[in-house]
């Protein structure tokens, strides 16, 4: 299995995500397990004390209409966790990994629902069970069928060595550099530019990479279509233009 997923842009450039293993998604499993367990056990005797509060008739009315609905926020889970946490579970979140379009973009919420849903297709009751696991084993790049079906991936987001090691760009043999007002930029721009996708990334603040990737465009006077470009592509094809920009001798 793959440490990386090797993506090629329409820009020819090839940007590595470092990709979970499937013994990290399974620990990250095992971690929501237990906030399951702690939730089941505090919620239910709550809910016994509450319940025990009113008359028999009325206990006999709520009582199994409290206990169906106490198990939907485990049942839906992944659902409602990821898409408020920008694709993260809690157990994600202490292993620091999320979910992400296989082309880097943040996945959205008809990403994570078609994801949600295979979970029953799979077999998924319990750990990383059934057809999940194997077919994660084997995938190359730690993907189940729901991953596959919704075109994302579970990325690293703890960087281990550089930044560039694992999302930024590595320049293709052919590589043509797309925007060649990089040379107004600087190697401390770079470092800047490099440190927030950084922090953008490990904190799921998307919102602070689009404000760096509209701010380069203003100092490059660059305007490319977001629709066709995302940011995190934008930026990282910056990235790429400047180093075989200085490489070739323009710096």
């Amino acid at each position: 299995m793959s440490d990386t997923a090797r993506i090629n842009t329409t820009q020819n450039v090839i940007i590595n995500y470092e990709v979970a293993s499937a013994g990290e998604r399974i620990l990250a499993r095992l971690l929501d397990l237990v906030m399951f367990v702690a939730y089941f056990v505090l919620i239910y005797l709550l809910a016994g004390q509450i319940i025990t509060a009113f008359s028999w008739e009325t206990q006999q009315e709520i009582g199994p209409l409290i206990y169906l609905l106490l198990p939907l926020p485990v049942i839906t889970y992944t659902l409602w966790c990821e898409s408020i946490f920008n694709g993260r579970s809690f157990g994600k979140m202490v292993l620091g990994l999320r979910v992400v379009k296989v082309d880097g973009t943040p996945a959205g919420l008809g990403d994570f629902a078609f994801r949600w849903v295979t979970r029953i297709l799979e077999g998924e009751t319990g750990i990383f069970t059934s057809l999940a696991l194997p077919v994660a084993l084997i995938s190359g790049k730690s993907q189940r069928i729901g991953d596959m079906i919704a075109g994302t991936i579970v990325i690293r987001t703890k960087v281990r060595n550089s930044i560039r090691s694992t999302i930024l760009a590595q320049i293709n043999p052919s590589y043509r550099v797309v925007f060649p007002q990089v040379a107004v930029l600087t190697d401390k721009d770079m470092n800047i530019i490099r440190n927030i996708m950084q922090q953008s990334y490990s904190t799921a603040n998307f919102a602070l990479m689009e404000t760096l990737a509209a701010k380069v465009k203003q100092t490059m006077n660059v305007n490319p279509d977001p629709r066709q470009l995302p940011s995190p592509q934008f930026l990282n094809i910056v990235l790429a233009d400047y180093a075989h920009y200085a490489f070739e001798g323009g710096h």
